[in-house]
């Protein structure tokens, strides 16, 4: 992991742990791990991820954000574009 994935990776953590009001987020937190990433918590990261890095959520992605490593893959392949 480089540099730049390494501060998107951070990025992510604390948009997660802001809506999660966890303290416990690291780059291993996913919705299977973290209960505190629920339902709610997860379209609240989804509108922090859209508004932040332009990434447009449609029906066929929309279950693809379920944790932080996927979130960083999906960002990165769309600024690699």
């Amino acid at each position: 992991m480089n540099h730049k994935d390494d501060e998107l990776t951070k990025d992510v953590v604390k948009i997660v742990k802001n809506v999660t009001r966890c303290a416990i987020v690291d780059k291993s937190s996913s919705t299977q791990n973290l209960p505190q990433w629920d339902s709610l918590a997860y379209m609240a990261i989804l509108s922090e991820i859209e508004v932040s890095y332009g990434i447009f959520i449609t029906e066929e992605n929309i279950n693809d954000f379920d944790s932080i490593e996927s979130i960083v893959e999906i960002i990165l392949n769309k600024t690699e574009k």
